[in-house]
């Protein structure tokens, strides 16, 4: 498996600058985790989670909240997958993305990458938030073709990709470690929790796909 490279290093957050009320950190989140109701299923998933909540209530973090899927294809929705690779490859043309009644809707989710990243240049993010296993969003994990069969693949959704690709971090809220790190540089009251992982060094991400 390639090395997991998307993630803001420990090294790289202590070097960012000391962020402030007045020049916060601008990040760009899923709008499902702050707990709009976007999803498939017209919920949240379950979010806003407590670990993420608490970044992103801070002082000095201003939080960008999008949804692709919404933007792209409404809410409710078909449950939209790719097909025949990753984000990437949707990117360069060698998968698709269909929705569960096989509809095509790449150029969509296409567009709504595009609208993702113009948010994020126009605001200088540095970071963005998103919810895994997406086909838009995932960072770590997303579905291998039909959600309904049950198969993941380690990588990354069509608008992850295409942030990655365009030189911004990206952290899912299964990464707890560069939470951990991310919390420790804008609150000096955090205390890390040394025993904090992030997604690909989990015990079900490793035994599904291997170590990094």
């Amino acid at each position: 498996m390639a090395e997991i490279t998307h993630l803001p290093s420990e090294a790289e957050i202590r070097a960012w600058p000391a962020f402030t009320k007045e020049r916060p950190l601008d990040v760009l989140v899923s709008a499902c985790l702050v707990g709009v109701p976007c999803g498939i299923d017209g919920t949240s998933y379950g979010a806003p989670y407590p670990h993420t909540s608490r970044l992103l209530n801070l002082p000095n973090v201003h939080t960008l909240t999008f949804c692709p899927e919404d933007f792209a294809f409404g809410t409710p929705r078909a449950i939209p997958d790719i097909h025949g690779g990753n984000g990437f490859d949707v990117l360069d043309g060698s998968a698709r993305v269909l929705g569960d009644t096989r509809e095509d809707w790449t150029a969509q989710m296409l567009g709504a990458a595009e609208a993702m990243l113009r948010m994020a240049q126009l605001h200088d993010v540095r970071l963005a938030l998103l919810m895994d296993i997406s086909a838009a969003c995932g960072s770590q994990v997303i579905y291998d073709g039909p959600r309904s069969l049950g198969r993941r693949q380690a990588g990354q959704g069509v608008c992850a990709a295409l942030l990655i690709r365009s030189g911004i971090r990206v952290l899912s809220q299964r990464d707890h470690r560069t939470l951990d790190a991310v919390l420790s540089k804008l609150d000096p009251t955090h205390q890390a929790d040394p025993a904090a992982r992030d997604h690909h060094e989990a015990p079900w991400y490793v035994g599904t796909f291997g170590p990094p």
